[in-house]
Formats: C-alpha cells, sequence, structure tokens
C-alpha cells in the first residue's frame, strides 16, 4: 500500500498487496453519488484508495476473513481526520456467498474485484493460512464472486475485476451465466515485450 499514510505492511503484505490492486483502484470511475462496493477486500487497500479519489461517493467492503477487516478499519480511522475516509466506507464483515443484508442488491452502481487467483488443485497452498485464503479459491470461486456483483449492481452497473491472463477461457460463460454482458479486456504487461501479467476486465449489468 505505497502512498498511504498509517499503513502497516506485515499483514498486507501477507495476502498480496501488490501492483493488481493498484491497477484495480484506477478503474473506478464514478459520478458524486453513486455507491461503490469491493467484494474480497482483504486489508482494504482497493477500497480506501477509491475512497480517497472519490469523496462524494460512498464505499462498500466486503471481507470474509476478521483479521484482515480489523486492519482496514484501523487504516480508515487512520486517514478519517485528513481525509474523512471512515464516513464514507464501510468495512464489512461476510461472504460472497452469502453478502451481508447491509448490502442492498441492485445498490451499486460499480463493484471491483480482484478474486482469488488461482482454482483449489492448481497449484500448492501457501503455509500461511491468510495468504492461502488470498490466493486460492478456499472461501469462494470466480462464479461466487461475479454470481455476486450481479447480485449487488444495477441495472447498468459496471464490474470490473482483476485476474490472470490464463483463467480469461473461462469467463464469458460465468458471467452469462449472471447476466452480465461479454467483457471488456486490457491486458496489463510489464513491458511491451513481455507476457501480461494480468487481465482487467470490466462488464456490465444488462
Amino acid at each position: 500500500m505505497n502512498g498511504l499514510p498509517g499503513v502497516p505492511p506485515g499483514v498486507c503484505r501477507r495476502v498480496g498487496g501488490g501492483v493488481e490492486g493498484r491497477l484495480l483502484a484506477d478503474m473506478a470511475r464514478a459520478r458524486a453519488g453513486e455507491r461503490l462496493a469491493e467484494l474480497g477486500s482483504g486489508c482494504g487497500e482497493v477500497a480506501i484508495r477509491v475512497a480517497l479519489r472519490h469523496p462524494d461517493n460512498l464505499v462498500d467492503a466486503l471481507e470474509l476473513q476478521g483479521e484482515l477487516n480489523r486492519v482496514a478499519r484501523r487504516l480508515a480511522l487512520a486517514l478519517a481526520l485528513a481525509h474523512g475516509v471512515a464516513e464514507r466506507l464501510r468495512i464489512l464483515d461476510g461472504d460472497v456467498r452469502s453478502p451481508p443484508a447491509a448490502m442492498t442488491p441492485g445498490g451499486y452502481a460499480l463493484v471491483l474485484c480482484n478474486p482469488p487467483f488461482f482454482s483449489v488443485g492448481a497449484g500448492r497452498l501457501p503455509p500461511d493460512p491468510l495468504r492461502a485464503a488470498a490466493r486460492f479459491e478456499l472461501n469462494g470461486t470466480l462464479a461466487d464472486f461475479c454470481r455476486c456483483a450481479a447480485r449487488l449492481l444495477s441495472s447498468g452497473g459496471r464490474l470490473h475485476l482483476v485476474l490472470r491472463p490464463e483463467r480469461l477461457a473461462e469467463l464469458p460463460a460465468i458471467l452469462g451465466a449472471c447476466g452480465l454482458e461479454p467483457p471488456q479486456v486490457e491486458l496489463a504487461r510489464s513491458r511491451p515485450d513481455t507476457p501480461p501479467f494480468a487481465a482487467l476486465i470490466t462488464a456490465r449489468k444488462a
């Protein structure tokens, strides 16, 4: 979480905190008054960045792992006096497979998501349980995240997510089953001559 004051790096580093989160935050574009949400918000990096950049919007951040939410709440409070982030950011405990009642279906113009990159069995699980859950689909699949996003989005609302390029082939069928239109895809590369390391996805609720 480079550039955010008062951020302890330990827990965030355990679950990632890489360039993908910054790319996802940069995708967010919202009109004043629209409500935004992030699914699987980890220690709050993306949601806090979005709240800082959109002072006229409310942001909800949903995360299952309580340890990460405790960090996110501390970060939001640390930024409250200078930027008013705490008043515009709700850190919610909950599961994308059964989102809390506080998240109104159809109430969001924009949903952001950096879901776990790997399906279970696609590699060796890290010994750190926080990191394992952040990297592998232990608590929800890509389809679960997309279904939750579709439930929360208003008509015409947008889903932005970051994926590994090798998972692009399965995405159109998942989005179609959720009532989300075929995605727009931008590939992110470290340099023009290197393979893409991430796919930046935008899909709209029909």
